[in-house]
Protein backbone atom coordinates (compact mmCIF):
# COMPACT_ATOMS: atom_id res chain seq x y z
CA UNK A 1 0.00 0.00 0.00
CA UNK A 2 2.92 2.22 0.53
CA UNK A 3 3.77 1.64 -2.68
CA UNK A 4 0.68 2.68 -4.36
CA UNK A 5 -0.03 6.02 -2.32
CA UNK A 6 3.91 6.62 -3.39
CA UNK A 7 2.47 6.48 -7.28
CA UNK A 8 -0.76 8.18 -6.73
CA UNK A 9 1.70 10.92 -4.87
CA UNK A 10 3.70 11.41 -7.40
CA UNK A 11 1.40 11.43 -10.45
CA UNK A 12 -0.71 14.12 -8.44
CA UNK A 13 2.42 16.43 -8.21
CA UNK A 14 3.14 16.02 -11.17
CA UNK A 15 -0.38 17.31 -12.40
CA UNK A 16 0.28 20.15 -9.77
CA UNK A 17 3.67 21.68 -11.26
CA UNK A 18 2.85 23.87 -14.14
CA UNK A 19 3.62 22.61 -17.36
CA UNK A 20 6.86 24.58 -18.68
CA UNK A 21 5.80 23.79 -22.70
CA UNK A 22 4.67 27.77 -23.28
CA UNK A 23 5.00 30.45 -26.09
CA UNK A 24 6.46 34.02 -24.27
CA UNK A 25 5.40 36.79 -26.68
CA UNK A 26 8.34 39.86 -25.79
CA UNK A 27 6.31 42.79 -26.69
CA UNK A 28 8.05 46.38 -27.21
CA UNK A 29 7.38 49.39 -25.77
CA UNK A 30 4.55 51.40 -27.37
CA UNK A 31 1.96 48.23 -27.46
CA UNK A 32 -0.73 47.88 -25.52
CA UNK A 33 -2.38 44.56 -25.39
CA UNK A 34 -6.48 45.09 -25.80
CA UNK A 35 -7.80 41.17 -26.16
CA UNK A 36 -6.16 37.94 -25.43
CA UNK A 37 -7.67 34.49 -26.50
CA UNK A 38 -11.23 35.96 -26.10
CA UNK A 39 -10.59 37.65 -22.73
CA UNK A 40 -9.90 41.07 -21.84
CA UNK A 41 -6.22 42.21 -20.95
CA UNK A 42 -6.89 45.35 -19.05
CA UNK A 43 -6.26 47.75 -21.37
CA UNK A 44 -5.37 51.56 -20.56
CA UNK A 45 -5.72 54.59 -22.98
CA UNK A 46 -2.88 56.18 -20.26
CA UNK A 47 -0.70 53.69 -21.40
CA UNK A 48 0.20 52.49 -17.96
CA UNK A 49 -0.70 48.77 -18.66
CA UNK A 50 2.09 47.84 -20.75
CA UNK A 51 3.78 43.77 -19.99
CA UNK A 52 6.96 43.07 -21.91
CA UNK A 53 6.28 39.60 -22.09
CA UNK A 54 2.87 37.80 -22.72
CA UNK A 55 2.73 34.79 -21.69
CA UNK A 56 0.59 32.31 -24.48
CA UNK A 57 -0.58 28.14 -24.19
CA UNK A 58 1.10 26.05 -26.81
CA UNK A 59 -1.05 26.21 -29.56
CA UNK A 60 -2.76 28.88 -31.48
CA UNK A 61 -3.57 32.07 -29.98
CA UNK A 62 -5.32 35.21 -30.93
CA UNK A 63 -4.10 38.56 -29.87
CA UNK A 64 -5.66 41.94 -30.31
CA UNK A 65 -3.23 45.03 -29.76
CA UNK A 66 -1.91 48.48 -31.19
CA UNK A 67 0.43 50.97 -30.81
CA UNK A 68 0.08 53.97 -28.67
CA UNK A 69 2.88 56.64 -28.24
CA UNK A 70 3.77 60.03 -28.10
CA UNK A 71 4.51 61.42 -31.07
CA UNK A 72 5.39 64.90 -32.85
CA UNK A 73 2.73 66.40 -35.12
CA UNK A 74 3.37 69.60 -35.81
CA UNK A 75 6.96 71.71 -35.12
CA UNK A 76 7.76 71.17 -31.49
CA UNK A 77 3.83 70.46 -30.94
CA UNK A 78 3.31 66.39 -29.55
CA UNK A 79 0.39 64.45 -29.53
CA UNK A 80 -1.25 60.90 -28.50
CA UNK A 81 -1.24 58.35 -31.42
CA UNK A 82 -3.19 55.16 -31.18
CA UNK A 83 -3.07 53.09 -34.24
CA UNK A 84 -6.00 50.72 -35.40
CA UNK A 85 -6.72 47.80 -33.28
CA UNK A 86 -4.69 44.92 -34.94
CA UNK A 87 -5.31 41.25 -34.92
CA UNK A 88 -3.32 38.31 -34.63
CA UNK A 89 -3.59 34.73 -34.82
CA UNK A 90 -0.96 32.23 -34.75
CA UNK A 91 0.56 29.48 -33.87
CA UNK A 92 3.33 28.31 -31.65
CA UNK A 93 5.15 25.76 -28.83
CA UNK A 94 7.54 25.68 -26.18
CA UNK A 95 9.39 28.93 -27.76
CA UNK A 96 9.92 33.02 -27.09
CA UNK A 97 8.63 35.26 -29.83
CA UNK A 98 9.23 39.07 -30.28
CA UNK A 99 6.54 40.74 -31.67
CA UNK A 100 8.24 43.48 -34.43
CA UNK A 101 6.18 46.91 -35.06
CA UNK A 102 7.66 49.35 -37.46
CA UNK A 103 9.33 52.83 -35.50
CA UNK A 104 6.67 55.73 -35.20
CA UNK A 105 7.73 58.95 -34.48
CA UNK A 106 5.59 61.47 -35.99
CA UNK A 107 1.63 61.57 -36.85
CA UNK A 108 2.16 61.46 -40.24
CA UNK A 109 3.70 58.20 -40.01
CA UNK A 110 1.09 56.99 -37.48
CA UNK A 111 -1.47 57.66 -40.01
CA UNK A 112 0.37 56.22 -43.04
CA UNK A 113 0.88 52.98 -40.77
CA UNK A 114 -3.11 52.89 -40.17
CA UNK A 115 -3.67 52.57 -43.75
CA UNK A 116 -1.35 49.27 -43.99
CA UNK A 117 -0.18 47.81 -40.75
CA UNK A 118 2.86 45.30 -40.73
CA UNK A 119 4.33 43.76 -37.97
CA UNK A 120 6.37 40.66 -37.25
CA UNK A 121 6.25 37.67 -34.98
CA UNK A 122 10.17 37.09 -35.12
CA UNK A 123 11.09 33.46 -33.69
CA UNK A 124 14.92 33.30 -33.17
CA UNK A 125 14.81 36.30 -35.96
CA UNK A 126 12.90 34.58 -38.07
CA UNK A 127 9.14 35.34 -38.94
CA UNK A 128 6.82 32.99 -38.83
CA UNK A 129 3.22 32.78 -40.35
CA UNK A 130 0.49 35.01 -38.90
CA UNK A 131 -3.11 36.14 -39.91
CA UNK A 132 -3.70 39.72 -39.12
CA UNK A 133 -6.24 41.87 -39.92
CA UNK A 134 -7.63 45.22 -38.29
CA UNK A 135 -10.86 45.40 -35.68
CA UNK A 136 -12.80 47.55 -36.79
CA UNK A 137 -14.73 50.36 -34.11
CA UNK A 138 -16.23 52.10 -35.89
CA UNK A 139 -16.93 56.15 -33.96
CA UNK A 140 -17.34 54.58 -30.34
CA UNK A 141 -14.94 56.70 -28.12
CA UNK A 142 -14.89 53.66 -25.77
CA UNK A 143 -15.09 50.57 -27.27
CA UNK A 144 -15.73 47.24 -26.18
CA UNK A 145 -13.09 45.06 -27.64
CA UNK A 146 -13.93 41.94 -26.46
CA UNK A 147 -17.59 42.44 -27.90
CA UNK A 148 -15.81 43.67 -30.77
CA UNK A 149 -13.37 40.67 -31.19
CA UNK A 150 -16.50 37.90 -30.74
CA UNK A 151 -18.23 39.80 -33.88
CA UNK A 152 -15.17 39.95 -35.81
CA UNK A 153 -14.67 36.51 -34.90
CA UNK A 154 -18.50 35.52 -36.23
CA UNK A 155 -16.78 36.48 -39.65
CA UNK A 156 -15.11 34.98 -42.57
CA UNK A 157 -11.95 37.37 -41.88
CA UNK A 158 -8.96 36.20 -42.41
CA UNK A 159 -7.57 36.38 -38.62
CA UNK A 160 -11.42 34.99 -37.26
CA UNK A 161 -11.67 32.13 -35.42
CA UNK A 162 -14.21 30.62 -38.17
CA UNK A 163 -11.25 30.22 -39.86
CA UNK A 164 -9.66 27.88 -37.56
CA UNK A 165 -10.02 23.76 -38.36
CA UNK A 166 -11.78 22.19 -36.55
CA UNK A 167 -9.23 19.59 -35.59
CA UNK A 168 -6.77 23.01 -34.43
CA UNK A 169 -9.18 25.11 -31.85
CA UNK A 170 -7.46 27.96 -30.61
CA UNK A 171 -6.73 28.01 -26.98
CA UNK A 172 -8.30 30.22 -24.49
CA UNK A 173 -8.61 31.00 -20.91
CA UNK A 174 -12.39 29.71 -20.89
CA UNK A 175 -12.15 26.27 -19.17
CA UNK A 176 -13.88 23.87 -21.43
CA UNK A 177 -14.91 20.11 -20.07
CA UNK A 178 -13.66 17.61 -22.80
CA UNK A 179 -16.38 15.94 -24.92
CA UNK A 180 -16.41 12.44 -23.84
CA UNK A 181 -13.87 12.27 -20.75
CA UNK A 182 -13.40 9.36 -18.40
CA UNK A 183 -12.47 9.34 -14.94
CA UNK A 184 -8.90 9.84 -15.43
CA UNK A 185 -9.36 12.78 -17.62
CA UNK A 186 -11.94 13.87 -15.43
CA UNK A 187 -9.63 13.78 -12.16
CA UNK A 188 -6.75 15.72 -14.22
CA UNK A 189 -9.36 18.09 -15.56
CA UNK A 190 -10.86 19.55 -12.60
CA UNK A 191 -6.95 19.29 -10.98
CA UNK A 192 -5.70 21.28 -12.83
CA UNK A 193 -8.31 24.19 -13.05
CA UNK A 194 -8.25 24.11 -9.04
CA UNK A 195 -6.35 27.00 -6.84
CA UNK A 196 -2.95 25.53 -5.47
CA UNK A 197 -4.48 25.40 -1.91
CA UNK A 198 -7.48 23.23 -2.86
CA UNK A 199 -4.48 21.29 -5.09
CA UNK A 200 -2.69 20.44 -1.60
CA UNK A 201 -5.76 19.64 0.31
CA UNK A 202 -6.84 17.08 -2.56
CA UNK A 203 -3.36 15.74 -2.17
CA UNK A 204 -3.57 15.04 1.28
CA UNK A 205 -7.26 13.80 1.07
CA UNK A 206 -6.05 11.42 -2.00
CA UNK A 207 -3.57 9.96 -0.01
CA UNK A 208 -5.31 9.20 3.41
CA UNK A 209 -7.96 7.67 1.67
CA UNK A 210 -6.53 5.35 -0.88
CA UNK A 211 -6.59 2.26 1.70
CA UNK A 212 -10.60 3.21 1.26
Amino acid sequence: MKLKKLLLSSALLALASPSMAQVNVELPKGVHLLVVNGQDAGYSSLGFNHQPVLELPDGQNQVVFRIGKIVMETGSLKTKYDSVPIVALFEARDTTLTLDVPRIDTLAQGQQYDKSPSFDLLDNGKPIDVKSDTLSVGFDISPNYVTLTKEYNQTQSVASLRNVPQSQPVTTNTAQMPSHPDADNMLKYWFEQASPESRKAFLSWAISNMDK
